[in-house]
């Protein structure tokens, strides 16, 4: 068994994957396993990135200047990982800004980390939707080198960048790249805002699509289906903030000026 077909194969993996693919081999142990990683590492044909997850460095890259995909490490990290936010929104391309945090979904309690000046952070998955075992709604499939990787379709990306903008770059972010796109499966949207269970978030998605009624095509029965979870008392779109803005009476948001009016200061800035 060669083991440069499992790396070419590979261009992140596991320890768990590495010990399954040796298993097939009669010749396997777990001391032998452990010492051919060391071997490889020390050879510079593979990189450890944390504990238990390493990249395959490719032979024609030297090892100290190659530089693994942040997607894979995010992506592959766990084998439930979900790519989810601002990370999500660069995966798809609809990103506005390219940022240096990536999250993931996974029910694995994974310590954050930081390698090749990536940070590298675990959520977890909403709990209402771990109450209903609707974790997996809307999760895609993309392939990157050979790998599959799970990642939040564009509509539930939307709605969990509202849910946690702090996980999206925040709303100058999040409008600005949400607003660059044309298309967007409403009924998605609609059904996972409410599949959260969250009154304040429902706002935002109803406001959010008010706003853009027009790009998105946005009917008044898709805005009424919100309508009825909204909060029962005034809610800020910033709650952390609370800073002052002007009350949208349909959806009891207090909502800040530069967001209605899509005023910008200045440049985001990487966070």
């Amino acid at each position: 068994m060669k083991i440069e077909k499992f790396f070419a194969t590979h261009p992140v993996f596991t320890i768990a994957e590495f010990f399954c693919y040796l298993q097939q081999s009669s010749s396997y142990n777990h001391n032998t396993a452990k010492s051919l990683l060391n071997y490889h590492k020390k050879s510079g044909h593979i990189l450890q990135v944390r504990r238990g997850l390493f990249a395959t460095v490719p032979i024609t890259q030297d090892v100290a200047n190659f530089q693994v995909n942040p997607f894979l490490i995010a992506g592959r990290i766990a084998d439930d990982s979900v790519v989810s936010h601002h990370a999500a929104m660069e995966l798809h391309g609809i990103a506005y800004s390219v940022f240096n945090h990536f999250y993931y979904m996974t029910h694995q309690q994974i310590r954050a980390f930081e390698f090749q000046g990536g940070m590298f952070k675990a959520l977890h998955f909403p709990k209402n939707l771990l109450k209903l075992g609707e974790e997996n709604f809307s999760i895609a499939t993309v392939n990157r080198e050979g790998l599959d990787i799970k990642i939040t379709t564009i509509e539930r990306t939307l709605v969990d960048s509202l849910h946690r903008p702090d996980y999206s770059g925040g709303w100058e972010e999040i409008w600005l790249s949400f607003s660059a796109i044309s298309v967007l499966r409403l009924e998605h949207v609609i059904e996972y805002a409410l599949l959260l269970d969250n009154a304040t978030t429902i706002a935002k998605v109803g406001f959010f699509l008010e706003q853009h009624q027009e790009q998105f095509k946005v009917d008044e029965d898709c805005l009424k289906k919100l309508e009825t979870k909204i909060p029962a008392n005034k809610h800020y779109l910033e709650r952390s903030k609370r800073s002052f803005g002007k009350l949208m009476k349909r959806w009891n948001l207090i909502v800040p000026e530069k967001i209605l009016n899509q005023y910008w200061e200045e440049p985001n800035e990487i966070f």
